[in-house]
């Protein structure tokens, strides 16, 4: 293994890849359990309908971040599926609902500083 394979990644791409990986983690069991009925949820913010397509879309996000924090391409690939997914779902389940500004701003906020992060780190990914 050469100096930069050992080398780890900068902290701030480690610290999102991190919190990349929880949220996924943690969305994927709460839509499984709101699936089941074990947790309550707003239907008029995920339709019930919605719920397993929204789990799928989370575990493979999960997966993704997994994928990423062992350096493999793929993993940064199935994040960028992921958020077109979840944009996709968010249409087909909630067409006429607004989405609040702020949040927009603050998801396009996080994708940029991933992007950001991961140019510097998209060599050394296999």
């Amino acid at each position: 293994m050469n100096n930069a394979m050992q080398r780890s990644y900068s902290r701030g791409f480690s610290t999102i890849l991190a919190l990349f990986g929880l949220v996924y983690t943690l969305g994927a069991a709460f839509m499984l359990f709101a699936w089941s009925g074990l947790q309550s949820y707003d239907p008029l913010t995920w339709p019930s309908n919605s719920l397993p397509f929204f789990a799928l879309v989370f575990l493979l996000g999960s997966l993704g971040a997994l994928g990423g924090w062992k350096r493999k391409k793929w993993g940064v690939y199935a994040l960028v599926g992921t958020w077109i997914l979840s944009g996709v779902l968010r249409l087909v389940f909630l067409p006429s609902a607004p989405l609040p500004t702020k949040n927009s701003f603050l998801a396009l906020l996080l994708i940029i500083a991933f992007f950001l992060l991961l140019l510097p780190e998209w060599q050394r990914l296999e």
